[in-house]
């Protein structure tokens, strides 16, 4: 098996240490939700001075997974649609979910899920990968890298370098894989996989955003349940003593609703530049109006990482 051989800054950049970059007197201020527009499936990356957020679904320059950039989580800046529609017969004409983007040396890796026009079900839905020698773009598309129904891809590489990519098995898939289960496959390299994928968390009829967060050689993984459209989606917690599991389900959730905010879920994880944990994640308003992205900050209190409750308020963090 193909190990990715990394520099330690590129493990830092994926646990704790991504925006040491930026100075530390920057001020970051946010309100929720943190962008008005219907945003799903939110990812944050620091880069260059820059937090970039990415999300689901159409961008307002008639591409699709609409990217912004923002020095301190309050204003920001439409950058573009990251990729360009398919044709009917290509493998992402629609289901334009789930973006992720890594930096490997001096690439950028934007994982996501998309399917083609004839597609029942969504049981023709993947994971497939797009690349850029710059965060903002242009990305160019390299297909499929799940060959099989998946969505929710996320990428991971621990600090021995080897690189895993977690993802929820879809409806109607072709290797006979339980629908709704999260699966992980080890990578030979960003573009291949190896081998068959393991089964790690099945408590639930469905779960899906996997998302790895390792902590004093534990690993930690958030993911959602419930069902997106109402206020029985939320976010969970799993661990494992190594990134293939055996996963242990934490009892109390994450992140749930409260009377002012419905649905959290779908999260990711990401640094500020004091190196402490945030959680982006997207969620309803009471009138179910939209699904927008939302911050809150996360903080690990006897090993246990915990989030309070979602917020609305307007909020400075120095």
């Amino acid at each position: 098996m193909k190990k990715l051989i990394l520099p330690l800054v590129v493990w830092c950049a994926l646990v704790a240490c991504n925006n040491q970059q930026q100075k530390s007197d920057v001020t970051l201020t946010y309100q929720n939700p943190i962008i008005e527009t219907y945003s799903a499936d939110p990812y944050v990356l620091y880069d260059n001075g820059y937090y970039y957020l990415i999300t689901s679904h159409k961008a307002e320059d008639g591409d699709f997974l609409p990217l912004y950039k923002s020095k301190n989580l309050s204003e920001w800046e439409f950058v573009r649609g990251a990729v360009t529609q398919g044709d009917t017969t290509d493998w992402n004409f629609k289901n334009f979910w789930a973006p992720e983007i890594i930096k490997i040396e001096d690439v950028y890796y934007l994982y996501y899920t998309a399917s083609p026009k004839d597609s029942p079900r969504n049981q023709y839905n993947r994971v497939g990968l797009a690349t850029a020698k710059n965060i903002e773009g242009p990305y160019t598309d390299h297909g499929v890298v799940i060959q099989h129904g998946s969505i929710d891809g996320h990428p991971f590489i621990d600090k021995d370098g080897q690189m895993y990519m977690y993802f929820t098995v879809e409806q109607l898939n072709s290797k006979g894989l339980q629908q709704g289960q999260i699966y992980v496959h080890k990578m030979k390299d960003p573009y291949t996989t190896d081998g068959e994928p393991i089964r790690l968390m099945d408590h639930f009829g469905w779960q899906e955003g996997a998302f790895i967060v390792p902590h004093n050689d534990e690993y930690w993984m958030t993911y959602s349940v419930g069902a997106w459209k109402n206020n029985t989606y939320h976010i969970r917690l799993a661990k494992a003593p190594s990134p293939t599991g055996p996963f242990s389900l934490i009892e109390k959730p994450l992140m749930v609703s409260n009377d002012i905010v419905y649905g959290p879920g779908h999260n990711s994880v990401f640094y500020d530049h004091k190196k402490n944990p945030w959680l982006v994640y997207h969620a309803w308003d009471t009138a179910y109006t939209s699904r927008t992205t939302r911050l809150d900050p996360l903080y690990w209190e006897n090993d246990t990482l915990k989030a309070n409750e979602p917020t609305t308020q307007p909020t400075t963090i120095n």
